[in-house]
């Protein structure tokens, strides 16, 4: 099963609350020094992809940093 905390494809901005919740849940499955986050090729743009713009592709970035620090310090 694949997660992820960003969904590159929806326009609706995840809130960092949001993105700890997905990373605390893959912590279930995956040792947490072997877990992070990270962007992907997901926000490149493609010749038919108008959907994400830059400022919700940098809003999404700044929740998944932010997600992924209270992910952080709840794992120690």
């Amino acid at each position: 099963m694949y997660v992820g905390v960003i969904d590159v494809i929806n326009e609706e901005v995840e809130s960092a609350e949001m993105v700890r919740d997905r990373v605390l849940m893959a912590a279930e499955y995956i040792p947490a020094n072997q877990l992070g986050t990270t962007d992907d090729c997901g926000f490149s743009p493609f010749s038919d992809d108008i959907a994400t713009s830059r400022d919700t592709a940098f809003a999404k970035i700044a929740a998944r940093v932010e997600g992924t620090r209270l992910a952080s310090d709840k794992l120690g």
